[in-house]
């Protein structure tokens, strides 16, 4: 007759399965997960948000953005794109004008606005607060961007004490504000031999291609000399050294022509012709004046003054606009003639 210590080592040996089972199912039940349905939907938002940021870089009010260019821009084919702009459409952030043309709604492009916004303000902030590079940001705020509302994206605009541009050279636009467009070419259409250029935006697509441009000095704000234009490459000086550069990284470099003596536009005469060289002051000013259309690279006309000399009308981008004094001395130019 077995006795009572044979019975002791099963007997325990069921009670410890017995509580690593339930201690397996509490834990089971704590966990919060998250299931695969919900899972596929964060994944298949976040790629639609992507596709639809591109539209909205394409998009210009006067005409419709093609199936094609989008294609072109998102990197895919046009049947996988398609599959993209079914999930816009049916979220009502676009709609299709024709077969192969589409138009974002106004619901649309003010949530590609706020992704666009949330992604440049995290840029700017992982630069100036965590003393990462230019080459390393864009990732890790994609990551950030999908994630923010509203609130949190005000609350950080107004802790970076509202910037206008991001490391890159791009702008941050303001809420419920379309991007203003931008006066700068490409350095591989802009540069010609003997030419004094200044960088305003690096195009932020392709890390490699940046990385190696920040690994060369060329960052927003520096200003090239164009040595000599070949075939394949442009040669440029950048702090005394000559740079030779690819078409390719040429293309994804932005400039204005260099001031050689920038005035305040304040002080030019009725009459004058001049080009917008930098836009100074605190960033809700500076929001204000881009969106009036004072961009780097921007020709303004001072066309006439008021009975008492302020404010003062100028043309820029067949838009008369009036500015007091205080604010026109505040957009730094250069004269290129008469009117």
């Amino acid at each position: 007759m077995p006795s009572f210590f044979d019975w002791l080592g099963p007997a325990m040996a069921v009670v410890f399965a017995c509580l690593w089972l339930w201690t397996w199912w509490r834990c089971r039940k704590a966990e919060p997960a998250l299931p695969h349905a919900a899972l596929s939907d964060a994944v298949q938002r976040e790629e639609a948000e992507d596709l639809l940021k591109v539209a909205y870089s394409l998009e210009n009010l006067e005409n419709p953005v093609s199936v094609a260019e989008l294609a072109r821009a998102a990197r895919c084919s046009e049947s996988v794109l398609r599959d993209g702009l079914a999930v816009l459409s049916a979220w009502a952030w676009i709609e299709m004008v024709a077969e192969d043309h589409l138009r974002l709604t106004e619901k649309g492009r003010c949530r590609a606005g706020e992704l666009t916004r949330a992604h440049r303000l995290w840029e700017r902030y992982l630069v100036e607060r965590e003393g990462m590079s230019l080459d390393a940001v864009h990732a890790e705020a994609h990551h950030h961007e999908h994630a923010m509302t509203p609130d949190e994206i005000e609350r950080l605009d107004a802790e970076l004490e509202y910037p206008v541009w991001d490391p890159h050279g791009h702008v941050i636009p303001a809420p419920d504000s379309r991007l203003p467009v931008m006066s700068a070419c490409s350095l591989l259409e802009q540069g010609q031999p003997g030419s004094r250029l200044k960088i305003v935006q690096l195009n932020d697509s392709s890390s490699e291609l940046l990385s190696q441009l920040v690994a060369l000095g060329l960052e927003p704000g520096v200003e090239l000399e164009v040595r000599a234009r070949e075939a394949s490459r442009v040669l440029v000086r950048v702090n005394s050294h000559d740079v030779p550069l690819s078409n390719v990284a040429a293309q994804g470099i932005f400039v204005v022509p260099a001031p050689t003596l920038p005035v305040p536009l304040g002080e030019l005469p009725i009459g004058s012709q001049a080009r917008v060289a930098e836009v100074r002051g605190g960033g809700k000013h500076q929001r204000r004046m881009l969106d009036m259309g004072f961009v780097p690279g921007a020709e303004v006309i001072v066309v006439r003054e008021a009975p008492l000399g302020d404010p003062v009308a100028y043309r820029v981008k067949d838009t008369l606009i009036a500015l007091r004094k205080e604010d026109a001395d505040t957009i730094l130019v250069e004269e290129v003639g008469d009117a």
